[in-house]
């Protein structure tokens, strides 16, 4: 009897832990806020490969044709919704030329406000803003979400704010197709086992949620490099060399000291393929079959004989005044994307309408740096520390 006293005890415990952790306060020193994390338990949304649709009227910001998606089922009178808001705008910022972001409704019975807060925010997106509404109400949460009950006159003054057209705004609010697609999204949520919010899903895998900005990243960086790696072609037996590169648009040397181009512990790229020199001057190569198309590819970018592409919007095609061209070691080349660099080239490409005199500028920029590296200019010193990024701990 005593036992079973102390079981029935030790199982209230554990339900009054659980409570608890649902309002834990999670303190960020990395990003300066407190994270509310729900305890949520596993369930069939946690197996991987659940796949999610992205539906037509989905509401999307980023790379609507990017391979990975991030999906965020929210609910906006959620508190750990609103700490995880400005974290998904600074990785939409990041990743927002690579990934497709996409938010759905989940409204959470325990919150008042919940529902007549998205019928606000899709009302908005009638009318073509959406996000402007979305931004709106978290930027605003506690003004609104902390009352027993939303003054409608509340939403109101926000929808006034960001330019509605007023008399339209308050016949969507009403009408019930608005609740219909915002309970279809709750149903979809459901389907996948969804307890709590907000819950995301990357390539239509659960995560648990990040405890920081970083760790959100290196996830995103982790599943941009998977799907990158997918669709290249295989490589050969190891090798370890390194090029000097520039590259021309219009004159204007391409910038690729950027942290989304440098491969590093937090932002892992092609292990065999990359850049982590700081200043963007030097690919490094460790496999042969290596290609200037393939590198370029690793970064989310493409090059060909045609076209040099930085993102899935700036294309710098061949023109009638404007080429395409490719120099290697001070010769031009025509293998292009197919060209495999090899140790110590010093590569220029270069679009534009440059005249000689622009071009022998622009090659004598090309940096000779790639020697230190590969340690044949030992009279300039010691090449800089370097780790093989994705080598499973081997040395390079």
């Amino acid at each position: 009897m005593q036992d079973s006293k102390n079981l029935t005890s030790m199982t209230s415990s554990v339900k009054s832990f659980k409570r608890i952790l649902t309002y834990a306060a999670i303190g960020l020193a990395s990003i300066g806020l407190v994270w509310f994390v729900a305890y949520e338990p596993g369930g069939p949304d946690s197996e991987p490969g659940r796949h999610i649709n992205v539906q037509a009227d989905d509401w999307t910001k980023g790379n609507k044709d990017g391979q990975v998606t991030l999906v965020e089922y929210l609910d906006f009178e959620c508190e750990a919704c609103g700490a995880y808001y400005p974290v998904v705008k600074q990785l939409e910022a990041e990743f927002g030329d690579r990934v497709r972001f996409v938010s759905r409704y989940f409204p959470l019975p325990g919150h008042k406000n919940s529902m007549t807060a998205a019928s606000a925010v899709e009302a908005a997106g009638r009318q073509g803003k959406f996000w402007e509404m979305h931004d709106t109400l978290f930027e605003n949460q506690k003004a609104w979400a902390e009352k027993s009950m939303a003054d409608p006159k509340l939403f109101l003054a926000y929808a006034q704010k960001i330019g509605l057209d007023m008399a339209k705004y308050q016949k969507d609010v009403n009408d019930s197709s608005l609740r219909d697609r915002i309970e279809r999204d709750k149903r979809s949520g459901e389907a996948l086992g969804i307890q709590g919010t907000p819950s995301f899903f990357l390539n239509g895998e659960k995560i648990s949620n990040p405890r920081s900005y970083e760790e959100f990243k290196t996830l995103i960086s982790a599943e941009l490099l998977k799907t990158q790696a997918a669709s290249l072609p295989p490589k050969g037996e190891k090798v370890h060399e390194h090029a000097d590169f520039k590259v021309y648009i219009d004159g204007q040397a391409f910038d690729f000291k950027p942290s989304k181009f440098q491969s590093s512990k937090e932002n892992p790229l092609d292990p065999d393929a990359h850049l982590h020199d700081g200043n963007g001057d030097v690919t490094h190569k460790h496999r042969k079959g290596i290609t200037l198309g393939y590198f370029f590819k690793s970064l989310g970018m493409s090059f060909d004989q045609n076209c040099f592409v930085t993102d899935p919007k700036t294309r710098y095609c061949n023109g009638e005044d404007k080429k395409l061209k490719l120099y290697v070691n001070g010769k031009a080349q025509e293998q292009f994307g197919d060209y495999e660099f090899s140790d110590l080239d010093r590569i220029l490409i270069s679009y534009g309408s440059e005249n000689s005199e622009q071009i022998k500028t622009q090659l004598d920029s090309v940096t000779d740096m790639a020697c230190l590296y590969s340690e044949k200019c030992p009279e300039r010193g010691k090449p800089p520390t370097e780790s093989c990024v994705g080598g499973l701990g081997e040395e390079c």
